[in-house]
């Protein structure tokens, strides 16, 4: 697929989604964001350049964290942006941006000194390539901090979701964040991109699925929307009635976890590769 046609899917299916992503179901993404913050320790006078900040959750960390810094987010999709515009608007920040663009489109006339990208660098097909663009962006001495999911998580409710999927006809292809869905992986994307290996720590951000409709508020309300947009109302309605039958069965077999385990990469851009 050219990557023209990943852009294009990738935006439609988060501006399908963007006015209900933040759904607290999805505690993960906030939980990360936290993390991110964290690790990017941005002071007063610093600048943060968040990539594929969809609703904003890291963007606006930072700005709320350290009024004094100017933090710009970034992504492909304008109805995103909107919620994330709309939510700094309310939260009173005002040391926000928000451009729409793609990663090779972004050109700025300054360097950050964080430079971050939660669960969006396996999007991309040359992922050390776009990362060594990413650090391109950065401060001599600046840090570098890539979020993804470990191998494992979702399971085994995924499993079900395209194992249902493939039943009706549909291509399934690999989660893009399997690619880089370990501390090894991700170590060798950054060692390709030129810079150091980053400090990686593994956080369990899982929790217990209440009922069939938790999962299913997660596949309508995220990156597995665009699947679902494929199907038509007779084979959506099957689909979905049969997904959730295996789903409900896992939970009253006491299967209930949703294993979510998010690793964060942190590098600063100063310790390259010779």
């Amino acid at each position: 697929m050219l990557k023209s046609e990943v852009e294009e899917r990738v935006k439609k299916t988060f501006n399908t989604v963007a006015e209900v992503y933040d759904t607290p179901t999805m505690s993960w993404f906030d939980q990360t964001a936290d993390v991110i913050a964290h690790a990017g320790q941005l002071t007063a006078g610093q600048k943060a350049l968040d990539l594929a900040t969809g609703t904003g959750k890291v963007a606006l960390r930072f700005a709320a964290s350290t009024p004094l810094a100017q933090v710009t987010g970034v992504d492909l999709s304008a109805g995103m942006l909107a919620q994330a515009t709309k939510k700094a608007h309310l939260a009173g920040l005002t040391n926000t941006r928000f451009l729409e663009c793609s990663f090779d489109e972004m050109v700025f006339g300054e360097q950050f000194d964080v430079v971050s990208c939660s669960f969006g660098l396996f999007f991309v097909e040359e992922m050390a390539q776009t990362l060594r663009h990413f650090a391109d962006q950065a401060t001599p001495q600046g840090k570098v901090i890539i979020s993804t999911f470990e191998a494992g998580s979702f399971a085994p409710f995924n499993d079900s979701f395209l194992r249902h999927y493939a039943k009706l006809g549909f291509e399934v292809r690999p989660a893009p964040w399997l690619r880089i869905a370990s501390h090894e992986t991700l170590a060798t994307v950054f060692e390709e991109a030129g810079l150091s290996v980053p400090i990686m720590k593994t956080h369990d951000f899982g929790f217990e699925l209440s009922s069939k409709e938790t999962w299913w508020d997660i596949v309508w309300k995220a990156g597995y929307r665009g699947m679902l947009e494929a199907l038509n109302d007779e084979q959506l309605a099957k689909f979905k009635r049969d997904h959730l039958a295996e789903v409900e069965g896992f939970i009253k077999n006491g299967d209930s976890r949703l294993v979510v385990n998010v690793i964060v990469g942190v590098a600063n851009k100063g310790q390259t590769l010779s």
